[in-house]
């Protein structure tokens, strides 16, 4: 109960609280329990990006499991608050409950194998950013039913188990399909990245993660602008995306900040297509 009155004005307090809540994501949870009115302004900031890591969150994925199984909330209080959501160790199922009922998410990792029962749930969310194991929902599966699941998407990042067989061939083949996508992130080689670029005219930027920088006499064949190659390991994966959801420097930023560089004839020599000490990245 609130015992005493606003000390500021009312449209400034909750200013104020807001300002805090979202440039401070790890004072939420005494924030909340300032007073009713602060609870109401900021409980929406409290599950915006969920991830297992609460320390990097707004809300650890157990609070958020737990709230959302309470039944204490209806169904539209997490579909309007929940915009960022990573998730990993799940089975289809619990996967499935929860991307039924967040469908305004902006940004989706799916750090983990994923079956195609959950193709209908993803093309749901109608996510602009979304990191994926691509295997299981391509296998045996009709490129065209693909199409709703990605409409909105921007920014791809496809994890490696694309790397070997014949699953990047079968993706090259249908990128087409994503109208809106300008970023794309996958492991590859030279002959892949040089279809990748024939088959989005909108492309801006390839990332070519590798878990050692290649031979740059063979990246010298990529003449392209926009390929850029990059190693992020998986410790400072799910830092980055959380710097991401914030506005901040993740690796797409990065990477449009030295593509940029490049296309201005900033980078020496002008076929290098990676990031080092000095480029000011």
């Amino acid at each position: 109960m609130d015992l005493d009155p606003p000390v500021l004005p009312p449209d400034l307090e909750r200013l104020a609280v807001e300002t805090a809540a979202e440039l401070y994501s790890e004072m939420i949870p005494n924030l909340l329990l300032v007073s009713r009115r602060v609870h109401e302004w900021i409980e929406r900031f409290k599950y915006r990006t969920i991830t297992s890591d609460g320390d990097l969150s707004t809300c650890s994925f157990r609070v958020f499991q737990r709230a959302l199984r309470s039944n204490t909330k209806p169904a539209p209080f997490f579909r309007d608050r929940v915009q960022h959501l990573f998730v990993r160790d799940l089975d289809d199922t619990q996967l499935g409950e929860i991307l039924s009922v967040c469908t305004e998410i902006r940004s989706l990792v799916l750090f983990q194998s994923a079956g195609p029962g959950i193709l209908a749930a993803l093309g749901a969310t109608r996510a602009r950013r979304l990191n994926l194991d691509l295997k299981g929902l391509l296998q045996g599966m009709d490129p065209q039913s693909l199409h709703p699941m990605f409409t909105f998407v921007t920014h791809l990042d496809l994890f490696d188990s694309l790397h070997r067989g014949p699953h990047v061939a079968h993706l090259i083949d249908h990128l087409s399909l994503f109208p809106a996508l300008t970023h794309l992130a996958f492991f590859q080689g030279n002959r892949e990245a040089t279809q990748v670029f024939s088959r989005c005219r909108k492309l801006e930027a390839l990332i070519g993660f590798y878990t050692l920088l290649p031979d740059p006499r063979h990246l010298r064949s990529i003449d392209d602008l926009r390929f850029v190659t990059m190693n992020v390991s998986d410790d400072d994966y799910v830092v980055e995306w959380v710097i991401g959801t914030r506005g901040g420097w993740d690796f797409w930023a990065r990477a449009d900040a030295f593509i940029k560089k490049r296309i201005k004839g900033e980078i020496e020599p002008s076929w290098r297509c990676w990031i080092k000490e000095g480029d000011d990245i």
